[in-house]
């Protein structure tokens, strides 16, 4: 029997900590917000201060975390913001005073950056290139299995548990997260043994040699202003999808719940899917087809309105979304550069600053033209953008 690659345990622990580090850090925090308000009696304007202080964490330390990667290594990075994650979701479950809480959120905002940064630059030393797209692929879905589990557990715990329900559950995600980070201490390991994964063979796996089409790939120029744009876009569809369907459509929160779950079960496989099809027919050709049908999901609402046609748009966004995340990790890893992690800080600080402006712009039209059809229109010509840019692009 032969042994089983050990990359593939680093991918396993990889969507554990994916689930952890971003599912409980950073999409938790939504679906307590209600309970929360309620609870301390803050108001909205002190509620969007702490989701913006999480927010302002990860775009800082995606940034930090890449360079500390670099120098000290991926897996101490790792660990270190599962523990700071673990310590920042404890604290906040038990404070009350607002600079307090804004001050852990940050810290667990951070958490979830050097999480992200570290955890995705991690398996790039442990697969070629003609098969670390799927890997990559894979430990993104983590972060919509973590999506999964928050939104079926959260909703559960507060409508059993009473008032201060969201305390027990800030707690439960803090024990889970120290959990992970054990695992993690664990079973986490830094580099293979053997030097060059480009060139030895992985126990376990058909030998096979992939011979891309010249101009596949995409050039840093383009990687920055493509996942800038996408930022930007997405964030809009993220933000104000289901507001869409409750305040314009007229759907109950239960039914807009239950399309909105669509898109959190198609995110744990979207990544893998298309890191695989990266790995096959190339970053660039995947990258076109992948935004292509992101622009065809937003498109759907702002024509149909019927339950199928708005399902069939979170389930094409949800396929979609976070493949054009796991292509654009594969192709800083392309550049085979000693400090990648840095590089993909920066890749993912552009990217983050890009979702902090979708945001502010998407409300801005909403107000301004009192309906989300045209904030809608602002995220479709975005990645229409993107479809363009990738397509005028060719590295080689």
């Amino acid at each position: 029997m032969k042994p089983i690659h050990y990359g593939w345990v680093i991918v396993g622990v990889g969507v554990l900590v994916k689930m952890a580090g971003l599912g409980f850090t950073r999409f938790a925090y939504p679906l307590l917000l209600p309970g929360m308000r309620e609870s301390l009696r803050f108001n909205y304007v002190e509620m969007g201060l702490l989701s913006g202080s999480i927010l302002l964490g990860y775009l800082l330390f995606s940034l930090i975390s890449g360079v500390l990667a670099t120098r000290f290594g991926s897996k101490r990075i790792v660990i270190a913001s599962l523990f700071c994650g673990t310590i920042s979701m404890f604290f906040i479950g038990r404070l009350s005073e607002f600079s307090s809480l804004l001050f852990f959120a940050f810290a667990m905002g951070g958490a979830g950056g050097g999480v992200h940064i570290s955890m995705t630059t991690l398996p790039m030393a442990w697969f070629k290139k003609d098969q670390l797209g799927g890997a990559l692929g894979i430990v993104t879905g983590g972060a919509g299995v973590g999506i999964i589990i928050t939104g079926l557990l959260l909703p559960y715990l507060l409508s059993t548990l009473g008032g201060e329900a969201w305390r027990e559950c800030w707690l439960l995600l803090a024990l889970l997260t120290l959990l992970v980070a054990l695992i993690s201490f664990f079973l986490l390991k830094e580099k293979p043994f053997y030097p060059n994964t480009d060139s030895t063979p992985l126990p376990g796996r058909m030998e096979f040699s992939l011979t891309r089409p010249k101009g596949s790939g995409l050039t840093l120029r383009a990687v920055f202003i493509i996942y800038f744009i996408f930022g930007l876009a997405y964030n809009i569809y993220i933000t104000y999808f289901v507001a869409f369907l409750v305040e314009e459509v007229r759907l109950t929160g239960g039914v807009a719940g239950a399309i909105w779950s669509v898109f959190g079960w198609m995110c744990v496989v979207s990544g893998w899917v298309w890191g695989f099809l990266s790995d096959r027919m190339g970053r660039r050709e995947a990258l076109l087809w992948n935004n292509g049908l992101i622009s065809v999901s937003v498109l759907i609402p702002l024509l149909f309105h019927h339950l199928f046609f708005l399902g069939l748009s979170a389930f094409l966004f949800g396929a979609t979304i976070f493949g054009t995340v796991t292509v654009i990790a594969a192709c800083v890893s392309d550049e085979g550069m000693e400090k990648r992690a840095t590089l993909y800080g920066w890749v993912t600080l552009i990217h983050g600053i890009g979702q902090f402006l979708g945001t502010i712009l998407g409300g801005y039209l909403r107000d301004l033209s009192g309906s989300f059809h045209f904030t809608l229109m602002v995220s479709l010509v975005g990645f229409i953008l993107c479809v363009i840019l990738t397509a005028l692009n060719r590295k080689g």
